[in-house]
C-alpha cells in the first residue's frame, strides 16, 4: 500500500514533467557530494532544477505522459533535470560538466513532446540557443523580403535616372 508521501511525489513529479519543457535523466554515479552541488547550481543558473528520485515514483509519474518513453532510461542512479523555460540551456550546461567529469553521462531526454536516446540528449545539447534559433528563422523569412526590396529599389532609381537623362537632354536640345 503506497504512503500519502509516496502519492503526493508521485502527483508532484507528474505536475513538472506535464509543465516542463524538458525533462533530462543523467547518470551521475562516481560523482562526489562536492561535484554533485556545483553540478546543481550550474543547472539552477542555466534556469532548471536537478533532484534525484526513486526510479519506481518517476516511472509511476510519468505513465501515460507525453514523457513516458522516458520509462526505458529509468534504471540505476538517475539525476532528473526538470528545465522549465529553455529546454537547451540546461542540456549546454550538463554537457559542459561532463567534459570535465567523465562519469556524468546522459541517459534520456524529454524535450518538447520528444523523447531522446543519450545520443540524442548529446545533439540536443549541441543546438544553439533559442534565441539564436528564433533570430536565424526570422532572418531566413526576412531575406527574399529585403532581396526584393533592393531590386524594387534599384529599378525605381534606374527610373528616377533615365527619366532625369531624358529631361536633360531635352532642355539642351531646346
Amino acid at each position: 500500500m503506497p504512503t500519502q508521501e509516496k502519492i503526493e511525489t508521485v502527483a508532484e513529479l507528474r505536475r513538472r514533467v506535464e509543465n516542463a519543457a524538458g525533462v533530462y535523466l543523467a547518470e551521475y554515479k562516481g560523482l562526489n557530494v562536492k561535484d554533485i552541488s556545483e553540478l546543481r547550481g550550474l543547472v539552477r543558473k542555466a534556469g532548471a532544477q536537478m533532484i534525484v528520485v526513486k526510479n519506481r515514483l518517476l516511472n509511476l509519474a510519468v505513465e501515460g505522459t507525453a514523457a513516458e518513453g522516458l520509462r526505458e532510461f529509468l534504471t540505476g542512479p538517475n539525476a532528473v533535470i526538470f528545465c522549465e523555460a529553455d529546454a537547451v540551456a540546461p542540456a549546454k550546461t550538463i554537457a559542459e560538466f561532463a567534459k570535465t567529469h567523465d562519469v556524468l553521462t546522459w541517459k534520456g531526454g524529454y524535450v518538447e513532446g520528444a523523447v531522446f536516446d543519450g545520443k540524442g540528449m548529446t545533439r540536443v545539447a549541441e543546438l544553439p540557443p533559442k534565441q539564436e534559433l528564433i533570430a536565424a528563422v526570422v532572418g531566413g523569412v526576412a531575406a527574399p523580403v529585403t532581396g526584393l526590396v533592393f531590386t524594387l529599389s534599384g529599378l525605381v532609381s534606374d527610373l528616377v535616372y533615365t527619366l532625369q537623362a531624358v529631361a536633360d537632354k531635352q532642355g539642351e536640345a531646346a
